[in-house]
């Protein structure tokens, strides 16, 4: 039989075992609540940094498309511009080999005429094989003018002054072979 003596120590015991354990639960609860709340708390944390990383992203990327617009069309514009100004230089070499070509033509004629009348001449004053031999120098000269005009058709706005000077010498060249063959007539 149990008596209080025997009780006594025993409720004692059991007393301080329960006492004891009932910190060491209520702190490991405690600690367990801590740590899922502390788990919870970096989840919320986690998320709201995936947002925030997110949106840093959604930013730069409209950023880039922004940047990336307005490159292509600042490209685009110089595009354009580049094209404008190749016309305006195309047609302004362009009009540079037809003011060559009409400054030019009126002397051709005239010199192609003086050709012709000093054949005729010379074929009634001078013999045949004087007149071949007279009037092949006059004949090369023209074909010299007439190369150097196809010249200009294909010279380029670097190359124009160069053909355009060719082309008034060949003309120089083809005025004094006829003088000279005028004066043997």
């Amino acid at each position: 039989m149990l008596t209080v003596r025997t009780f006594l120590p025993i409720a004692i015991v059991m007393s301080a075992v329960v006492g004891c354990e009932s910190p060491t639960a209520d702190a490991q609860t405690k600690a367990e609540r801590a740590q899922r709340e502390a788990q919870q708390k970096a989840a919320e944390v986690a998320t709201e940094l995936d947002k925030k990383v997110a949106e840093i992203d959604q930013r730069a990327e409209r950023a880039t498309d922004d940047a990336l617009r307005e490159a292509a069309e600042k490209l685009n514009n110089a595009a354009v511009k580049a094209q404008e100004k190749t016309a305006e230089a195309e047609a302004e070499l362009a009009k540079a080999r037809a003011d060559v070509r009409e400054s030019t033509s009126r002397r051709i004629e005239d010199l192609e005429k003086d050709a012709v009348e000093l054949r005729e001449k010379a074929e009634k004053k001078l013999p045949k094989d004087e007149v071949g031999r007279l009037m092949k120098d006059v004949e090369d000269k023209s074909e010299a003018v007439r190369r150097s005009l196809r010249d200009l058709d294909a010279a380029s706005s670097e190359t124009l002054d160069r053909v355009k000077q060719g082309v008034y010498q060949r003309v120089e060249e083809l005025d004094r072979a006829i003088q000279a063959a005028k004066r043997r007539v």
